[in-house]
């Protein structure tokens, strides 16, 4: 099958942080086919490759990616009672209206997440309380190394806090999702989702080149806390308590970074676990400010931040 493929492709063009160096192949894709084609290109100029959906949770090395990005551009959308089937390149915002379209509730929360469904998956994406592993009820893989579709149920993706398979085997690329959700009244859809929409335009800065949060929130359960003696030596972490675990923004603040920047890099003032570009930053910048947050915050709580975002040509 022929494949458009590109040379040389700024690769700060795909991605919200508006950050990264080229590719040296970079090939859009709308359909399987392609797909398969798009990997066959890379493998047999034994170069590797990467999927890149929205570029929202990423950071592009400032020396590129010397090897293929593959880019899904869109899809489908299918509805069949109360599921829906969306293939990997569709934007989580366009599934949220579907959704609401057909009186189907429980996915209004993705409406602020600017990746792709396929990607949020990848990444178990989530917020105000919910993520994809609540509703993804199947995925359709394609397997790079046999060369064979797979048709997965949502439990065989070993979800957890902001991670899945297919973050720890790249040959695993989502194809397409489909989502379990529950009959619901369109105009409370509508509502909630005006609601959190509202919210996290006054508590993010939303619409900046930022690629989202750096870093994820610190589940009380892992393994390295002891959360008792953790808020007995730190009073004000009593506050999330009763939740999942405790913010990395949160965190960023009380050690004083809101605002701190270098070069083009800033961390934002509105939110401690967004750093913005804010003109002309590198991918340095940023992770000289990643490196700055992590070491405060370790110094001060003794706690570890893990990236959420996905790093691309670093390890070249």
């Amino acid at each position: 099958m022929a494949i458009a493929v590109k040379e040389y492709e700024p690769l700060a063009r795909h991605t919200v942080f508006n950050i990264g160096g080229s590719a040296r192949f970079f090939i859009d894709i709308v359909s399987r086919d392609e797909l398969s084609a798009a990997i066959d290109f890379a493998v047999e100029r034994h170069l590797p490759w990467r999927v890149l959906g929205a570029g929202s949770n990423v950071l592009i090395s400032d020396a590129g990616f010397n090897g293929a990005v593959i880019h899904p551009a869109g899809g489908s959308i299918a509805v069949q009672k109360n599921r829906i089937t969306a293939e990997a390149g569709v934007a989580m915002a366009r599934v949220v209206a579907e959704a609401l379209k057909h009186g189907l509730s429980g996915f209004e929360w993705a409406v602020g997440i600017p990746g792709t469904i396929g990607g949020s998956v990848r990444g178990n994406a989530g917020c105000f309380g919910s993520e994809m592993s609540n509703v993804v009820a199947a995925i359709e893989v394609f397997n790079a190394k046999s060369g064979k579709i797979e048709e997965w149920p949502g439990t065989k993706a070993e979800f957890y806090y902001r991670d899945s398979v297919f973050k720890r085997r790249p040959e695993l690329v989502v194809l397409a999702v489909t989502l379990e959700l529950k009959p619901g009244n369109r105009e409370d859809g509508e509502k909630l989702v005006r609601d959190y929409i509202s919210h996290r335009d006054k508590t993010q800065d939303i619409g900046s080149r930022s690629a989202g949060c750096i870093f994820k929130n610190i589940p009380w359960k892992r393994r390295d806390i002891d959360a008792p003696e953790l808020v007995s030596r730190f009073p004000e972490l009593s506050a999330f308590s009763g939740s999942h675990g405790i913010p990395a923004g949160f965190l960023v603040d009380r050690v004083g970074l809101k605002g701190r920047s270098l070069g083009g890099a800033k961390i934002s003032e509105r939110h401690g676990n967004f750093i913005i570009n804010t003109g002309g930053a590198t991918a340095e910048d940023v992770l000289i400010l990643i490196g700055i947050a992590k070491e405060h915050v370790h110094r001060t709580y003794g706690l570890l931040l893990e990236e959420e975002i996905q790093y691309i040509g670093f390890e070249e």
